[in-house]
């Protein structure tokens, strides 16, 4: 039988097909804030809904495997079904409904993904209360700023932040926040964090609020427009903002994720009927290794979401390392892997992943890949579904995806708009739009953009202009076809004499060459020209480089300008914030360091030496 044929149908030729009136991926308008807007029309309306119908559903499905609690046994692991996790779920919300914690109710939830912060989140959403997700990998000083932003009135967390926060609880309440719990034990913290923290384990529920916790009368005033959920930003840049997004903006994310296949599906031949069929047909066996922070949009909507959406297995790591991944990946069958691009090209270049192992689907956003990658993850596994995709927190997460064929044929985009969302490309002085394949910044507006930052309205103005457009400061451009290509962030552009250079276009280059694991483009100041390229690379296990054998392999590759003039080779992983993002902070810490050693003076070109 021959292969299907990949088309390359307009994504607005696939959207009029794929959402018809009474098909699941639905469209109508509704005025929203003041905006007219797109929206799924069959969208679940609540969290509450969405866990109490599929988490039922699905009762007797695995759906958590996960390290035990410090301080256990360091390999020791859990497991729990949907509907066990449910049961304790609604246990913990009775606790916190006897203690005051209702609807729009806002709680912090901090630590390392595992099941306690599962159990949190969930309980919160049966409250209709508001979940306030913690980044755990902040100095004490961020997350001291987050919680006095928001003044969340109580906090639950892991050990590891309990013993952060509880020697500071008489701060936190002098700030506006309420008291710290924690869902283990404390036995083995430190004696200021004891006295300040209430362990959760020793807090009972009463009947009366479990029954109201089942029934949910209580909650029948929680919306589509309700507040849902509050992520903070990276604060890469400065101290994080909160990022206020309602039930609806949130949701959208069970749709959406089940419509970008449906389009693929279309685009190799299946008629709309058949591509909705096979996007939205349950998914139960599906096992997925989380390695991306459920704090984190991606991790928490795309991952945790949709995994309560299909009824589907997630499998945590205390803490990422390819050697435990790959293991954990053979013992429980995982079948997705995804998160940062820098997750799946680790695991493709272990050489402890067995041979014959199977993998059936690889998801990853939140840095630019590399373009080499879908390729030789389908390479690899010819029946993968390898996919991609453009978001950030403010869109909560996705807003354009691109998976298979799509893909594969186009690595450098991030594929088409979801129908609910319009993206545009302007002008960064005169904010003219415009035209398709040429490069400015990108705005987004639609159903799934946030709310607001919390507590802050100067920000907001300043991020979502009066017509409903969110500035998302990447620049891009948008091909003739209609697909999203992400050319950097605004602030990662290197300006080289006046020339504009991506770091994703020097950093793509690099991660063309195997030996190269991770690598990361920053600024190096210049007398004469302001600034020129350096760069840093770990590399791939077993891989050996030199500098100048980088940059021999590299050169050929790049524009003159786009050229390194310092190159690191690094003996180690390059430092990642908790997000699994390259800390390009840290990384021009070490690049400077380089290059004041080379007296400031770019690199020979290797090309040229050998003449």
């Amino acid at each position: 039988m021959a292969a299907p044929t990949f088309r390359n149908l307009p994504p607005a030729e696939c959207a009029a097909a794929l959402c018809t009136a009474d098909g699941p991926f639905a469209v109508s308008e509704q005025v929203i804030n003041g905006h007219r807007q797109r929206v799924w029309t069959h969208q679940v309306a609540t969290f509450r809904q969405l866990i109490m119908e599929r988490m039922q559903a699905n009762a007797a499905n695995p759906f958590l495997s996960s390290p035990v609690p410090d301080p256990e046994p360091f390999h020791a692991r859990e497991a729990l079904t949907h509907g066990e996790t449910l049961e304790r779920a609604i246990r913990i919300a009775a606790i916190l409904r006897d203690h005051g914690v209702g609807v729009g109710s806002r709680v912090a939830v901090g630590g390392t993904n595992c099941t306690g912060w599962v159990l949190a989140f969930i309980a919160l959403h049966l409250l209709g209360a508001v979940p306030v997700l913690l980044n755990n990998g902040l100095h004490v000083d961020a997350s001291v700023h987050c919680l006095a932003l928001v003044k969340p009135e109580l906090v639950i967390v892991d050990d590891a932040m309990a013993n952060q926060l509880g020697p500071i609880a008489s701060t936190l309440k002098d700030k506006g926040v309420g008291p710290v719990w924690c869902w283990t034990s404390l036995g083995h913290l430190s004696s200021a964090a004891r006295a300040n923290v209430t362990e959760l384990s020793k807090l009972q529920p009463t009947a009366g609020a479990l029954a109201q916790v089942k029934d949910g009368a209580f909650a029948s005033s929680v919306n589509p427009e309700s507040d849902g959920i509050i992520y903070f930003t990276s604060g890469t840049t400065s101290m994080p903002k909160g990022v206020l997004v309602t039930q609806r903006q949130a949701l959208h994310i069970v749709i959406s994720a089940q419509y970008i296949p449906a389009r693929m599906a279309m685009r190799m031949g299946a008629s709309p009927k058949e591509a909705t069929a096979l996007a939205t047909a349950p998914k139960p066996d599906g096992v997925a290794l989380l390695s991306i922070p459920l704090f984190h949009v991606q991790g928490n909507l795309n991952w945790l979401v949709g995994a309560i959406a299909e009824g589907s297995k997630l499998v945590f790591l205390r803490r990422w390392s390819v050697p435990d991944a790959i293991k954990i990946m053979v013992s429980e069958k995982v079948g997705k892997i995804g998160g940062v691009p820098a997750i799946a090209t680790s695991v493709l270049q272990s050489p402890l992943l067995p041979k014959d192992f199977e993998l059936a689907q690889s998801a990853f956003g939140g840095a630019s890949p590399p373009s080499r990658l879908p390729g030789d993850l389908v390479k690899r596994w010819p029946n993968l579904l390898v996919a991609t995709g453009w978001g950030m927190t403010e869109t909560n997460s996705t807003t354009t995806g691109s998976c298979g064929m799509e893909y594969v044929n186009k690595p450098l985009a991030c594929g088409a708009a979801i129908p609910i969302a319009d993206l545009k490309i302007v002008d960064p002085i005169t904010r003219k739009e415009m035209p398709a394949g040429q490069a400015g910044v990108l705005l987004s507006r639609g159903s799934s953009m946030m709310k607001e930052y919390v507590n802050n309205p100067k920000a907001t103005a300043e991020t979502i202009d009066a017509d409903g457009w969110l500035d998302t400061g990447d620049i891009a451009y948008i091909d003739a076809e209609g697909d999203l290509h992400i050319a950097d962030r605004a602030k990662d552009i290197i300006i080289r004499g006046g020339e504009n250079i991506p770091s994703a276009e020097v950093e793509r280059a690099l991660a063309q060459d195997d030996r190269v694991q991770e690598a990361c483009a920053v600024p190096v100041p210049h007398a004469v020209l302001g600034e020129c390229v350096g760069v840093a690379v770990s590399l791939a296990p077993g891989a050996m480089a030199t500098p100048e054998s980088i940059a021999d392999a590299v050169f050929p590759r790049l524009r003159y300008p786009a050229r390194p003039a310092v190159v690191v080779v690094s003996p180690k992983a390059l430092p990642w914030n908790a997000s699994q993002k390259i800390l390009k902070s840290e990384v021009k810490k070490m690049v400077l360091e380089a290059w004041e050693a080379q007296g400031r003076k770019p690199m020979v070109d290797p090309t040229k030496a050998r003449l």
